[in-house]
């Protein structure tokens, strides 16, 4: 690694320094920065005198390497600010287009000149609730396993076509959570396929599963918010995914299902249950995280909850693509918490994360990838999709724990 006290002593790393203290829209402007930046501008958390002084005689702080910080605000869709981080794919996006106009060639990039057209979401204006449809439930289902795949497992996947189809030929259904949550599984499945129709399900659900939270929070309740949040994903509304799934969290805290010694009292199937709803929750909260740069909304501080599964004859882990889901995701945690939130990169730090990563490749990269090649049309699609899902998050953290410092080093 290259000397820290050479790095500061040269002149275009204070120039670097400078550009990193700018706001946005200095940046933007290229405005000059000074030396001191201006006390109306704050990129971030003020830093006592004495804290520096800490580090400056720490000896673990001279094989530290800084990380500029490349938050930014931009426009979602509907022209909204929206605040992305530093490890967000749309920030990585941002710094790349900025590297190319700046080293490579300015006009490499069509300039964007105007957002492109929205179509705002059909709103069910009904009274009651929307008309199902049974002979297309089935697919539907199908569809939705497929998508949720490697990010959630809240249902009996091979219950759960039987439960929907029952419940829709049910006369007089319960306006609750449980009834709530089958109408997002649906929504989800005709996402793609039946927009406006996803929507109607949507609305009607949402504003069900928002009546009833001032009664008792149980499992339902948490599936259907983490259910809110993967339709409004699937739609691009980020922010207010973002938002819902803040209530699944809090939810799910309320009733115990982060310590899997409370889940065991309710017998081993809702055991099991219970802890997916949790490993799901984890999932979704880490990817929700690295998605958009911002902070998880969960933590094992106070978890018990396994997320490995041994053989008891073979004594090998088990294949559960949950598990390797959530695996992968607690070591992008540790690099989304260590790297991007302290913005310091160190060789202990680098090799750790690459420890991590290498273990978890040679425990699961190749059976996730024999899933994916030898892949049939008798096969169950949502094993492939779940699969490729994991397969990214691994290649995402990979980038993520590795771009800034080499960024940082050629600089």
């Amino acid at each position: 690694m290259e000397d820290v006290s050479v790095r500061q002593s040269s002149p275009h790393t204070y120039v670097r320094t400078r550009v990193a203290n700018a706001c946005d829209s200095c940046k933007a402007r290229k405005a000059p920065t000074p030396r001191t930046p201006s006390p109306s501008v704050h990129n971030g958390p003020d830093r006592p005198s004495e804290a520096r002084a800490e580090a400056a005689h720490d000896p673990l702080a001279e094989e530290e390497t800084e990380v500029p910080r490349e938050a930014r605000l931009l426009c979602d869709a509907q022209g909204k600010l929206i605040f992305i981080g530093d490890c967000a794919p749309l920030s990585f996006f941002q710094t790349v287009r900025q590297l190319v106009n700046t080293r490579v060639d300015p006009h490499v990039f069509a300039h964007q000149t105007e957002n492109p057209p929205f179509r705002p979401p059909v709103h069910f204006s009904g009274g009651g609730e929307p008309a199902l449809h049974p002979g297309t439930i089935p697919q539907a289902v199908a569809t939705y396993h497929a998508v949720t795949s490697g990010l959630v497992h809240l249902f009996d996947q091979s219950r759960l076509a039987d439960e929907v189809c029952a419940w829709a030929q049910q006369s007089h259904r319960s306006q609750d959570v449980a009834s709530a949550a089958f109408y997002l599984v649906l929504a989800i499945g005709y996402q793609s396929s039946e927009e406006d129709l996803a929507s109607a399900y949507f609305e009607y659900a949402r504003n069900t599963a928002l009546a009833s939270l001032g009664g008792n929070i149980n499992v339902p309740t948490i599936q259907t918010f983490i259910l809110v949040t993967l339709y409004m994903l699937g739609s691009c509304q980020m922010n207010g995914a973002f938002l819902f799934f803040g209530i699944a969290v809090r939810a799910a805290y309320s009733i115990g299902i982060h310590r899997t010694e409370i889940n065991c009292r309710f017998g081993p199937e809702i055991q099991r249950q219970r802890d997916r709803l949790w490993k799901s929750l984890r999932v979704l909260d880490l990817f929700l995280s690295t998605s958009m740069g911002r902070p998880p909304a969960t933590s094992d501080v106070d978890c018990s909850v396994p997320y490995r599964a041994v053989d008891d004859e073979s004594g090998q882990e088990t294949f559960d693509v949950l598990n390797a889901s959530a695996q992968i995701f607690l070591i992008t945690e540790g690099i989304v918490v260590e790297v991007y939130s302290r913005k310091k990169v160190s060789y202990q730090l680098t090799e750790g994360i690459s420890r991590q990563l290498r273990d978890w490749s040679l425990r699961w990269l190749q059976r996730l990838k024999d899933v994916v090649s030898s892949a049939s049309t008798e096969d169950d699609p949502s094993k492939v999709t779940g699969s490729c899902q994991v397969l990214c998050s691994y290649y995402y953290g990979t980038v993520c724990s590795f771009l800034h410092h080499a960024q940082h080093q050629q600089d």
